[in-house]
């Protein structure tokens, strides 16, 4: 496998212009053995991150305070629960990042996993960057099969989301996993 891969939307942040950031490590294995605390994470920086929306009522240029809340909260939700599940690592610690920027919300997980989970992830992400989201979607609600990427797909198609992957080479058999999903917050 490459040192590097980059699918998608990927952007390396200079940090310059972010109005903020935030960054939690976290134990895989935590979250493993507790999936409440996966939203209870994506519930709190949801709150924290909603207080710079204004409410409903204001919101005229951009989403509204209970919008981003739940939209933040879905989308973290997702991105945290599928690193603690694919971590296998010896070093199984998660990293989650959410930086607010002058036009989108940009929220990164981190984890380390092998080489061939790093294979099928690669696979996997190339997949849902090639064809119609759509209708992959659609397909994976159908077959029950292979639900791999739905979680993905749902940010896609219903959070207009768009993900970049960056999968990197960090050990004899250890890979780097970074996923970026970037939403759009105020109409450009």
């Amino acid at each position: 496998m490459e040192t590097t891969t980059t699918l998608g939307s990927w952007t390396e942040d200079a940090g310059e212009n972010n109005l903020s950031d935030a960054l939690l490590r976290l134990k895989a294995a935590d979250i493993f053995q507790s999936w409440r605390r996966c939203s209870l994470t994506a519930d709190f920086l949801a709150r924290y991150y909603s207080y710079y929306f204004p409410y409903r009522e204001k919101a005229t240029d951009r989403i509204s305070r209970e919008t981003a809340e739940n939209n933040i909260s879905y989308i973290l939700n997702e991105l945290i629960e599928n690193t603690a599940k694919y971590s296998d690592a010896a070093d199984k610690s998660v990293e989650v990042t959410v930086r607010l920027r002058p036009s989108d919300i940009q929220f990164q997980v981190t984890n380390r996993v092998t080489e061939k989970r790093a294979e099928d992830f690669v696979r996997m992400a190339a997949e849902l960057m090639e064809g119609n989201t759509e209708q992959q979607y659609l397909s994976k609600l159908e077959r029950e099969v292979d639900s791999s990427g739905l979680g993905y797909l749902t940010m896609i198609n219903d959070y207009g989301v768009t993900l970049g992957f960056k999968v990197e080479k960090s050990g004899d058999d250890l890979f780097s996993v970074a996923v970026q999903a970037s939403m759009l917050w105020k109409e450009a």
